[in-house]
């Protein structure tokens, strides 16, 4: 009973840690690697170094045809929401957005790679990413405040809410953003390692869209009951000249399906443990001199020795 206990522990551990993910290696810079193995470092600067140091080779990796995954109609529905604005500045007919909410769908398959799609995805570590058509709903409030110009200063006067409603299609940017967290250095099969977990999510981004349809609903300001000014066709053009601004920041996007194909493409779960030997080089060495992580790991590299603890087994560099 206890062996049996023991192998079913076992085969849970190998679950839990990917050792089929198509990185056979990385190299690290000295820095890199002191900084990585360093317990003064913290847990989200290990993170955020561990990522941008992985995201040049899963770049490089779904450049490859054979790493491109097919997105199909159906895998994204786009559910965002969006921070209030204020759209218009004028005095007389001050405008903001309201708590807008946006849903659509893709109207036609994609291909799902790197380096082929041109979006901008300024502060993320997205390593994949595709352009895709789809249709896109925004549902908000609007509130409009009417004021008059008085010496320069905008007075106070009549105010209205009410809902709008923006119908559009165009081009969408999808992105795998990449993270590993839980980063550190570690001794597996006599190889020093960076030790991970794989996390991905998908982003989405607003590139280019047509908004067909603009419609204000009750957006008739009344005075003492009387209808005194319709500001509806003025807002759903202005809107509508506006509708970019909601959408020109990237957004999470819950798309499980991709997600899967993502983890069918990797052979490695959302969350699994990943280990990648690692090599080490100078300023000083050529490619073709980099040490190997076999034995002693990095001995040999300028400056740098390991050995290893027998209680803690952890890497110092001395």
């Amino acid at each position: 009973m206890r062996s049996m206990a023991l192998k079913m522990f076992v085969a849970a551990g190998l679950l839990a840690t990917s050792r089929a993910f198509p990185i056979e290696s990385l190299t690290v810079g000295p820095d890199d690697l002191e900084t990585l193995n360093s317990s003064s470092t913290s847990a989200a600067d290990k993170e955020a170094l561990a990522t941008n140091l992985l995201l040049p080779a899963m770049q490089d990796l779904f450049r490859q045809a054979d790493f491109s995954i097919t997105i199909d109609v159906g895998d994204i529905d786009f559910d965002a929401t969006f921070p209030d604005q204020q759209v218009d500045y004028d005095c007389l007919h001050r405008i903001w957005v309201q708590h807008p909410e946006a849903s659509g769908s893709m109207e036609h398959s994609s291909t799902l790679s790197f380096g082929f799609a041109n979006v901008s995805w300024e502060g993320l570590t997205v390593f994949a990413d595709a352009e895709v058509d789809a249709k896109l709903e925004i549902n908000t409030g609007a509130l409009v405040k009417s004021g008059l110009d008085v010496f320069g200063a905008c007075t106070p006067g009549l105010w209205k809410q009410f809902s709008l409603d923006i119908l559009s299609d165009g081009h969408t940017g999808v992105g795998i953003d990449l993270t590993a967290s839980n980063a550190h250095i570690a001794l597996v099969d006599s190889a020093w390692s960076l030790v991970f977990n794989f996390h991905a999510d998908v982003m989405g981004k607003m590139i280019h869209w047509n908004v067909d349809q603009v419609t204000a609903d009750n957006c008739v300001i009344h005075f003492l009951d009387i209808p005194i000014i319709s500001l509806c066709g003025f807002i759903e053009e202005h809107v509508q000249d506006a509708a970019d601004k909601l959408t020109s920041q990237a957004e999470h996007i819950e798309a499980p399906k991709l997600l899967q194909k993502l983890e069918d493409k990797l052979n490695t779960a959302i969350g699994d443990e990943v280990v990648i030997p690692l090599k080490l080089y100078n300023n000083d060495q050529q490619d073709d001199e980099v040490p190997s992580t076999s034995g002693s790991a990095f001995e040999g590299a300028t400056g740098f020795a390991s050995k290893r603890s027998s209680d803690q087994g952890k890497l110092f560099v001395v």
